[in-house]
């Protein structure tokens, strides 16, 4: 039997080495906390991705952020821990960001209203001087 290329975990504080950086390399600040962060970590238990689950005013589980090594993309880890959060949370929202729309939308996720993002646990796009590149838009997946 062949060995997982990556597992999933909860994230610890030592994953901070890794994850900081790769937020920082996709044009974000730090991780405030590691509160619902979910790594995939490979067979040296480095991590190679993670994502991060929000919870505002709504009570809906809100993805913010996702994020893979460049490395890593294309073995299905955004796919593997998108449906971690998927099957644990229910229903997600989020905000996809420039190319990102088409990963989503191959995931089955589907373009809503922004007044069904809670603007509390995502970044505030009104304000980002970034919005003509990216082209956010605001997105769910039912359960």
């Amino acid at each position: 039997m062949s060995e997982a290329l990556f597992t999933l975990r909860p994230a610890r504080e030592s994953d901070r080495a890794y994850l900081d950086p790769y937020c920082y390399s996709e044009g974000m600040d730090y991780l405030p906390d590691l509160e619902n962060v979910t790594v995939a970590a490979n067979s040296g238990n480095e991590a190679v991705g993670f994502i991060r689950i929000a919870f505002g005013n709504y009570g809906v589980a809100h993805v913010n952020p996702i994020v893979v090594h460049s490395s890593w993309r294309g073995y299905h880890v955004g796919e593997a821990l998108m449906a971690d959060a998927q099957a644990r949370y229910g229903e997600l929202r989020l905000i996809a960001r420039g190319t990102s729309k088409g990963f989503y939308e191959r995931l089955g996720f589907e373009a809503c209203p922004w007044e069904e993002i809670d603007m509390t646990v995502t970044e505030n796009c009104e304000v980002c001087t970034l919005v003509p590149e990216c082209n956010p838009l605001p997105m769910k997946k039912g359960q």
